[in-house]
C-alpha cells in the first residue's frame, strides 16, 4: 500500500487507478448499531424468562442502558476505530500539503479517543458529585454529571469545528452533523431521560428515549466515520496495490 497526495491526479497511474467504495461497510456497522437496539428492546419484552427479565443475566448484557455489557463494547469500539481513521486522515492531509487541516483531524481523534475512555470506564457518571456541588437547589432530577458534561461537550463540540472549518463539502457536513448529532444524543436526550424519571416514568415512553439515545450516539460517531472517508482518497491500481491520499480541497479564504 502506498500514500498518495491528491495534486498527483495528473499522473497516468492516478489515472488508471478506480476509486475503492467504503459504503458497503458503513452500512453493515449501521445495521449492527440497529441490531443491537432492536435486541435490547425484544428480548425482555419478547421472551419471558428469569435470564432475559429483571436483572436476568441475559438481559443485563444487552441492555443499552447498562454499562459494561456488549451495546457499550459496540460503542467504545466504533469511537476508537474513528479515532484511529481521524488520525490516518491527519497524516494524509499533512503529506498533502494541508497542515492545518491535519491538526483539526488529530485533535478529533484525541477527543474522541477521550470519549471512548469516558464511555468504558463510566467517568462521566463519577462526575455527579461535582454537579450537585455546583448547583444551589435539590430537585429529583437524577443526572446531575450534565452540569460538567456540558463544559466536556463544549470542548468537543469547538473541537470539531475547528475542524469543520478546515474542510469543505460532504466532509464537512458529515463532521457538523455527526458531532452534533453525537452531542445532542448524549446530553440532549440524557436530559431528557432525566426529567422522565424525575417525573417518576418508567414506562415504555422511557425504554424508547434510552434507546434512541444510544442509537443516536451510535449514528453520530458513524457520520464523523463517514466524513473522515469522505476526505481521503481510496484508489485501486490495476495491478491490485491501494493508494491513500487526501482528497478534500483546501476550502477557499
Amino acid at each position: 500500500m502506498t500514500t498518495r497526495s491528491a495534486e498527483n491526479a495528473h499522473e497516468p497511474r492516478q489515472v488508471l487507478s478506480t476509486p475503492v467504495r467504503m459504503n458497503r461497510i458503513w452500512w453493515i456497522l449501521l445495521g449492527v448499531s440497529v441490531a443491537l437496539n432492536v435486541i435490547s428492546m425484544a428480548v425482555p419484552a419478547l421472551i419471558k424468562h428469569p435470564l432475559t427479565t429483571g436483572q436476568g443475566e441475559i438481559r443485563m448484557y444487552l441492555d443499552v442502558f447498562v454499562e459494561g455489557n456488549l451495546p457499550t463494547w459496540w460503542s467504545v469500539a466504533l469511537l476508537v476505530v474513528t479515532a484511529v481513521l481521524f488520525g490516518i486522515v491527519g497524516v494524509l492531509a499533512k503529506s498533502a500539503g494541508a497542515r492545518s487541516a491535519a491538526w483539526g483531524w488529530w485533535c478529533g481523534a484525541v477527543l474522541l479517543g477521550l470519549l471512548s475512555l469516558d464511555d468504558h470506564t463510566q467517568l462521566h457518571e463519577r462526575l455527579d458529585r461535582i454537579g450537585r456541588r455546583l448547583t444551589t437547589f435539590d430537585s429529583d432530577f437524577p443526572f446531575y454529571w450534565l452540569i460538567p458534561g456540558v463544559l466536556a461537550g463544549a470542548v468537543v463540540a469547538a473541537g470539531l469545528l475547528v475542524l469543520a472549518v478546515r474542510l469543505t463539502g460532504r466532509a464537512r457536513w458529515l463532521v457538523v452533523g455527526g458531532g452534533a448529532l453525537l452531542l445532542w444524543s448524549a446530553l440532549g436526550m440524557e436530559a431528557m431521560q432525566g426529567l422522565l424519571i424525575a417525573r417518576h416514568e418508567s414506562g415504555p415512553l422511557y425504554v424508547l428515549t434510552y434507546h434512541a439515545e444510544e442509537l443516536g450516539e451510535n449514528v453520530g460517531v458513524l457520520l464523523l466515520m463517514a466524513g473522515a472517508f469522505a476526505a481521503a482518497s481510496v484508489r485501486r491500481l490495476p495491478e491490485g496495490t491501494l493508494t491513500l491520499g487526501y482528497a478534500n480541497p483546501r476550502p477557499r479564504p
